[in-house]
């Protein structure tokens, strides 16, 4: 028996630290790993499941070519032959944006973006601008701090009072938990702030459901309250903000009667949030994915930021207000970027139609790696129609996906127990290695082999040639100037020295004025069409559409109020059918009263073809800064089925 140490590379904030358990070259299991600093030895359910995943039956090994509608085993030869010899004929037939890059973030790896390396130095191919998860949080922040950049999660310890506002960290971020707990007993009070009562409920002190999409109205309720009680920061105020009395004219043309009415939150929670959080030095604010899902996301999280400004808790030790961390901000982003090139680009949460619209020249050959976005991008039925569209797809996956399933040759994929790695976490500011455990099954190829190879046959060998380790050493090499080497991170993680503990400590934000920029106007959202808010959350037993086959519920499950199920004649574990502009998906109902009654939720990632996808019922709605999927934006209908 070997013990290999390595990191989860999937796309959560967490990034466990893992030790892989090899025996006789073949995975046994996976563990924690002791010696990380913020997992500290545990895992998710997901996590202790993955070689499930690695050694599944449906996994495929090998590359495939569909022939007549039927998938047919090839060579890799055969394979990357064909598709050298398609992108010779789209380019110089149609140009190089008549080819598309889509990649996603089903591995975080640090070389998975050597792949966007390849295709820039390909030609001006179509990408993807925008975001399926953040894109509205990285537009607010920028625009009010510069960046959005949090403390370290060790920093709650330090707070006297937490606001976890639209997240379920009980669901999303395990290890954050434990530290929010600790705070707890060293004496600070916790505010669940979620149209949701989660299960991150049992750690709050108080919580608050405000109507889906209101949380600015709700925010502007809080300030109002912590301004007319005097717990404002004038002194940072005056020395770090700019824009402050055109925000304070902005929530004055509301009165609390209009705001109470708007976020149907009272009065009196307004106040006791307003207290908890402006009277306790310091103060934080831990922001989820479920306030960024909106169309008026960014101004809803700029709303939000303005009570860490208002109180002086941004930039000080126990406080900000925190999302997560720039994944990149360790790397060379030349090493992915080589030439300098003005890419025609397709925004995510519009990928469907993008394609479609798409002319001088129409995109007519996609290449997709890292991401199944018949599940996971808004309106699956307009992506699907795009796809199919399309004169030649190329997937790089595991399992015949949804998407896979519209291929016209499958690339098969290491898993990352496969592959040498390095993990940068957007939740944490501890570095990963990820150290090959076992050999790559059957025909398996890593996203960095694959382009590699394919480089050879369009005469890019000299630009692409390299170890996993060595290109590594490239991507981090402002890490290494710092003094913390690839080779040390590889023999175990460590945090990064350079990361701050504490964002925005000096004051000095990255804004145009170099202050915190308040926002000075919010038109709030629109009403919807239909009864209901759609809200398509996380999973605690997959992540996003990681899920294999056999984990698929019978039927998806959507969460209901009893009062408006009775008003339409639904009975618990009853099959319905919930109706969008969109689409339609039939599901069984989940009566609940820890959902408020104006919003159903269904989990997200379940694939099309085993019956789930609730991205047939989303629209194609996007933030207007940001580029973010309004996924919450959608309204919707529910009827016996």
């Amino acid at each position: 028996m070997s013990s290999i140490i390595t990191t989860c590379a999937l796309d959560c904030p967490d990034n466990c630290g893992m030790i892989a358990e090899v025996k006789e070259g073949r995975l046994t299991r996976l563990r924690g790993n002791p010696d990380h600093g913020y997992t500290r030895g545990y895992l998710c359910r997901k996590g202790y499941r993955y070689p499930a995943r690695v050694y599944s039956e449906k996994r495929i090994l090998h590359p495939l070519r569909k022939v007549d509608g039927q998938w047919r085993r090839i060579s890799w030869d055969e394979a990357l032959d064909v598709i050298a010899e398609k992108i010779r004929f789209f380019r110089e037939t149609y140009g190089d944006a008549s080819i598309m890059h889509y990649q996603r973030s089903a591995s975080w790896g640090a070389t998975k973006h050597l792949v966007k390396r390849f295709f820039n130095l390909l030609g001006d191919v179509t990408m993807q601008t925008g975001s399926l998860c953040a894109g509205s949080v990285m537009a607010a922040q920028k625009a009010d701090m510069g960046a959005r950049l949090g403390n370290d999660p060790e920093e709650f310890l330090n707070s006297r009072a937490i606001l976890i506002w639209g997240k379920d960290p009980c669901k999303s971020s395990l290890h954050v938990v434990p530290i929010l707990r600790e705070a707890q007993k060293k004496g600070a009070r916790i505010a669940l702030i979620d149209p949701l009562r989660t299960k991150s409920a049992s750690i709050a002190d108080m919580h608050a459901a405000p109507r889906p999409g209101s949380d600015g109205y709700l925010a502007m309720g809080i300030a109002k309250e912590m301004v007319g009680m005097g717990l404002i920061d004038r002194e940072f105020l005056d020395q770090h903000t700019a824009g402050y009395e055109s925000y304070l004219s902005l929530i004055d043309s509301f009165t609390q009667e209009e705001i109470t009415r708007a976020c149907d939150v009272t009065l009196d929670a307004i106040q006791q949030l307003a207290r908890l959080y402006g009277q306790a030095k310091p103060a934080s604010i831990l922001l989820g994915y479920g306030i960024n899902k909106w169309v008026h996301s960014v101004e809803m999280i700029r709303l939000i930021d303005a009570l860490g400004a208002l109180t002086g808790n941004i930039g000080r030790a126990g406080g900000g207000v925190n999302h997560g961390f720039n994944t990149r901000r360790h790397f060379d982003v030349s090493v992915m970027a080589p030439a300098a090139r003005k890419h025609r680009t397709i925004a995510e949460p519009l990928l469907g139609p993008g394609i479609l619209e798409s002319k001088d020249p129409a995109v007519r050959m996609i290449w997709i790696n890292g991401t199944n976005p018949m599940v996971s991008c808004p309106d699956s039925n307009t992506v699907s129609r795009a796809l199919m569209g399309l004169d030649f797809r190329v997937v790089i996956d595991h399992f015949m996906t949804d998407t896979a399933e519209l291929a016209d040759i499958f690339l098969p994929a290491t898993t990352f127990v496969e592959e040498d790695d390095i993990l940068v976490s957007w939740g944490h500011n501890w570095i990963g290695p990820v150290n090959k455990a076992i050999e790559p099954l059957g025909e398996a190829k890593s996203d960095l082999g694959i382009v590699q190879e394919l480089a050879g046959r369009m005469g890019l060998s000299h630009e692409m040639d390299g170890s996993a380790i060595q290109w590594l050493k490239k991507l981090m090499s402002p890490m290494e100037k710092a003094g913390l080497t690839v080779d040390r991170v590889m023999s175990s993680p460590v945090r990064c020295p350079s990361a701050p503990r504490v964002a925005f400590q000096d004051g000095a934000f990255t804004t145009p004025s170099k202050k915190f920029e308040f926002i000075g106007e919010y038109k709030g959202e629109g009403v919807g069409p239909r009864p209901f808010h759609l809200l398509t959350v996380l999973s605690s037993h997959w992540l996003n559409s990681l899920i294999l086959e056999d984990e698929h519920p019978d039927t998806p499950v959507a969460l209901i109020h009893p009062l408006a199920a009775k008003a339409r004649g639904i009975a618990d574990k009853s099959s319905v059918l919930i109706r969008t502009a969109a689409g339609e998906l039939s599901a069984e109902a989940r009566l609940t009263e820890a959902i408020r009654q104006d919003a159903i939720a269904i989990e997200q990632g379940t694939w099309i073809k085993c019956g789930g996808g609730v991205n047939l019922l989303t629209e194609c709605l996007m933030s207007g800064k940001g580029e973010m999927a309004g996924f919450y934006s959608t309204t919707a209908d529910v009827e016996k089925a």
